[in-house]
């Protein structure tokens, strides 16, 4: 039996025709189509320069930008030399298993102007790099705290506050606080041992003015980091220089608890450990704070460019004090302790690795994690 297509070619010649010709309208009709659909699409693009899209072109949606992460305790390390800030990143696994979830970042400010006016290059540069390795700290999960500093090698924190020293301080501070921003770092300091560095008459009058400046361009938490004079004896009812200064407008206040008296005496840093805590708990309950973070450490010996401040206890003894430190200011024992930092992580004489003082943090970071991860 004849098929379909059989049937097709016994149509009359005209059905044939008619059937071809309404073929051929459609195909018009798409063509025409097409042609306006190219013209538009040509003309829309007129001015602009082409992009080619292959399979090789890189998709950057797909990479959302870093947000700054909500932490209930800061357990870190500072490295104040910005020249080992890409030590950091080498062993960042390392710092991980450590327990370690910040790492304090300091770069230094007022460079050329303690140079005599003549730019130090190597510093400029190594301060250069902090935006990158911030990025490669928060890609692999590690918190940032951006804390300029005036301490570098060959000169002492102080500075002397003349006028003009005080406006390139201020330059600096908010070149640093949009870094910080610019980052998403998760902590900001606008100058580690501020009242140290300035003396304390002039870091609460600059302390007044600056913050205002640097709550308009970063959004994080803003600490004051101070040093208590662990040198003296504080009768009660005595106030340490620190107490004097006023932090309201400031999140946290960072206090440095470092052994100071030489010879050393455990019992007697004990009770100035414990003393300087409840008066920097006060302190921070008193401005409306969130809380207070402390940042510890120990000479083991002397080595590097930096001046010895403070007894030198060997291997053991830094760890034996840094585990008294974290003991007597545990966020177990004060809830008001939000953050724990540890000063060095490759410091010549100080720094953690590979010395005894890096388990001592990973045990006691380790506790700290199972209250507040």
């Amino acid at each position: 039996m004849p098929g379909e297509d059989s049937r097709e070619l016994r149509r009359p010649r005209s059905t044939q025709m008619t059937r071809m010709f309404s073929d051929m309208s459609t195909w018009h009709a798409m063509a025409a189509l097409c042609g306006c659909a190219l013209i538009a699409l040509l003309l829309s693009g007129c001015g602009e320069e082409p992009v080619v899209v292959t399979s090789e072109t890189p998709d950057v949606s797909i990479a959302p930008p870093y947000n700054r992460q909500q932490i209930a305790n800061f357990r870190g390390i500072a490295e104040p030399r910005s020249d080992a800030w890409e030590e950091l990143v080498r062993d960042l696994p390392r710092l991980q298993a450590d327990g370690i979830n910040t790492a304090m970042i300091s770069p230094p400010v007022l460079i050329s102007q303690r140079a005599g006016g003549k730019p130090r290059v190597g510093l400029e540069g190594s301060a250069g790099s902090a935006p990158g390795n911030i990025e490669d700290l928060h890609r692999a999960g590690i918190a940032v705290f951006l804390a300029p500093t005036t301490t570098m090698a060959g000169f002492p924190p102080q500075v002397e506050p003349t006028d003009a020293t005080m406006s390139h301080l201020n330059e600096d501070t908010i070149r640093w606080a949009t870094t910080a921003e610019q980052t998403q770092s998760e902590l900001f300091s606008p100058l580690s041992q501020f009242n140290l560095a300035l003396g304390t008459e002039t870091a609460g009058r600059w302390s007044s003015q600056i913050l205002p400046q640097i709550r308009e361009i970063y959004h994080g938490d803003v600490v004051a980091m101070v040093v208590p004079d662990m040198a003296g004896y504080h009768a009660t009812g005595t106030a340490h220089d620190f107490e004097l200064l006023n932090y309201t407008g400031y999140d946290y206040l960072l206090v440095d608890l470092f052994p100071a008296e030489d010879p050393f005496s455990q019992d007697r840093f004990d009770f100035q450990v414990s003393d300087v805590i409840l008066r920097a708990i006060a302190i921070a309950q008193r401005d409306g704070l969130k809380g207070v973070m402390i940042q510890c450490g120990a000479w083991r010996e002397a080595a590097g460019a930096d001046t010895v401040v403070g007894p030198q206890l060997g291997e053991e003894g830094q760890a034996r004090v840094t585990g008294r430190v974290l003991e007597l200011t545990s966020p177990q024992k004060y809830p008001q302790v939000k953050g724990v930092f540890f000063h060095g992580w490759t410091l010549p004489g100080r720094g953690a690795r590979d010395f005894a003082v890096e388990q001592t943090l990973r045990n006691a970071f380790g506790e700290m994690s199972k209250t507040a991860p």
